[in-house]
């Protein structure tokens, strides 16, 4: 029993070590074991956990555009301030395929990515995309704009071809046709006499944007420098683009916005390029977020100064065009060198929806403006541990400048502006489907070996506690049971037992109480002597004058029994 005994408190102490080592060791390694899996797991590689998901992002993405109707065009020609109605959302749902895949040796992937945009009728406030809007002619100011520094007699030509081809200021137009495209009779005219000059005739803000693709990139797959993971080396060829006036404005920085480097740090800038507007741009961490499926992502977003004025942004110098003299306001920059048609660049100006962030003069130049932060900024969320982008919504408005032309009778009345045409909302949002993917291939491990973590310390430290628990409870018995036994031995009871003080008479061969109780001592030394269960009892049965001496050696051979039984000690450590 002893054996038994000892050996379950020692294995309960030795477990309970090891278990809470395991797990107090395990807070500084895991991470490094988890970092390192994670790492492998993301890396691009033909065949690997994210390979699809980069390729084909299952992520279901929309395109939301909110039109913005011109509803007093007479009095706008006349120099009054513009009021317009904003109607929408007309919703797309957006689909990204990358094909041409190509692997280099130094790490890195080409590609060219497909866009499919398909009108989601039901998700749409807007009727349908035959809705006629009234907004500016995008080929009457590409045109003049880019011919108002010309001789006369040329604005002279270009206004009798306006006017025979119908061509004016603003334009009706289905919602469908002003997005993405539509046949210009103008331009067909002039394709037909000069078609390397005039190479196409379809105009639109969004034309060559459905079912096409916008270029070559080439990113890092990880498999070199993990820190790299998605980054574009380049695109369509050059690590520099040619619209804008510095080498810095002209960089292409960060990913495509699919994924980016695993085990973010907050401080970090998470630069993301976008094609669209012909730049790249920063975002900083904001907050902590999650996905309605309990995935706990780190929100990114644009900064304000990503669109300061120069002054306050030294950085934006860089995207004044033509120069530093021509740098806009806040909350807008020149987009012209961008967007181009038939050579003719578009007066194109990029702002958030609504201006945000914008210089007042913006704002308060059109009735109808009204910028709410919440639903107008630009936003990133991603899953910290993967880089991979769960949440996002990229807004952006789109706006023409419409200014007076000399000689040009019918903008002579125009109070310069800033004219709103659309602005949308490019969102991505994690389903169920692939929320339940991503848990099962990577979130759910991870939380499976830090829970594991917690238990190991936790039961570890249990077996501790309940063998430090039993050593004491046994070490307070067994000081009970020795006091005990010391006392009886020396005939001192406990007070529980403490009887009457006995008395001798001389005259008598009897023991009398001092209650004057006879007792026969003879009886008592012959009698039954189960009477006699207490041990200290039997030395009190024989037969001698209590004045007679001793034998000591008698007494301690009979007591010699009566060692502490072992079984009510614990092992000794």
């Amino acid at each position: 029993m002893k054996l038994c005994v000892n050996r379950r408190v020692c294995v309960s102490c030795t477990v309970g070590w090891i278990l809470a080592f395991i797990g107090i060791i395990m807070i500084p390694v895991m991470p490094v074991i988890i970092k390192k899996i994670v790492q492998n797991t993301v890396v691009i590689h033909e065949g690997g956990k994210v390979y699809d998901y980069w390729k084909d992002p299952p992520v279901p993405i929309y395109l939301q555009i909110y039109m913005f109707n011109l509803t007093n065009q007479k009095e706008f020609l006349s120099g009054d301030k513009p009021t317009v109605e904003q109607i929408g959302p007309y919703t797309y749902s957006e689909k990204r395929v990358k094909f041409d895949i190509v692997w280099h040796d130094n790490g890195t992937v080409s590609y060219r990515q497909k866009r499919i945009f398909q009108f989601v009728p039901e998700m749409s406030k807007g009727n349908k995309e035959t809705d006629q809007f009234l907004v500016p002619n995008p080929v009457y100011w590409a045109l003049f704009s880019a011919l108002r520094y010309e001789y006369s007699s040329v604005q002279t030509i270009i206004s009798y071809l306006a006017a025979l081809f119908d061509e004016h200021p603003f334009m009706y137009r289905p919602f469908k046709e002003v997005i993405w495209g539509y046949r210009d009779p103008m331009l067909n005219v002039t394709k037909a006499i000069d078609p390397e000059w005039f190479y196409t005739d379809i105009i639109g803000f969004f034309m060559n944007k459905n079912d096409t693709d916008d270029g070559v990139y080439n990113v890092f797959t990880g498999e070199k420098d993990i820190d790299q993971l998605g980054v574009i080396d380049r695109y369509n060829g050059t690590k520099y683009l040619k619209f804008w006036s510095t080498q810095w404005a002209n960089m292409i920085n960060g990913s495509d916005g699919t994924l980016g480097p695993p085990y973010l740090d907050k401080s970090r800038l998470m630069p993301t390029f976008s094609s669209d507007i012909c730049r790249s741009v920063f975002g900083i961490f904001k907050s902590d977020v999650q996905t309605k499926q309990g995935i706990n992502l780190w929100r990114f977003e644009a900064p304000k100064n990503y669109l300061a004025n120069a002054s306050v942004n030294p950085d934006n110098v860089g995207f004044c065009t033509p120069d530093a003299e021509h740098c806009l306001g806040a909350g807008l920059f020149n987009g012209t060198n961008c967007q181009s048609v038939d050579f003719f660049n578009l007066p194109i100006a990029f702002s958030m929806p609504h201006f945000l962030y914008g210089d007042p003069k913006y704002i308060n130049a059109v009735n109808g403006i009204h910028p709410i932060e919440d639903q107008h900024k630009t936003t990133i969320d991603l899953e910290p541990y993967t880089g991979l982008v769960l949440q996002a919504a990229k807004r952006l408005q789109v706006n023409m400048y419409l200014q007076p032309i000399h000689d040009v009778e019918e903008t002579a009345g125009i109070t310069p502006v800033f004219y709103p045409v659309f602005w949308l909302n490019e969102s991505a949002s994690i389903d169920d489907k692939n929320a339940d993917k991503l848990f099962s291939m990577l979130l759910t491990p991870l939380k499976i070996i830090h829970i594991g973590e917690i238990v190991l310390i936790s039961v570890g430290a249990l077996l501790i506690l309940i063998a430090v628990i039993y050593i004491i409870y046994t070490m307070r018995s067994q000081q009970n049971f020795t006091a005990h036994f010391r006392d009886r031995e020396t005939g001192r009871e406990g007070p529980e037992e403490t009887r009457p003080i006995t008395q001798y008479d001389d005259n008598q061969s009897e023991y009398t109480d001092n209650q004057s109780t006879p007792v026969d001592t003879q009886s008592r030394s012959t009698g039954n002597q189960s009477e006699f269960q207490d041990p200290i009892g039997s030395l009190q049965s024989q037969e001698r004058p209590f004045s007679s001496p001793v034998d000591f050696d008698t007494d301690v051979k009979q007591t010699e029994h009566l060692k502490p039984n072992d079984e009510f000690f614990p092992c000794k450590s």
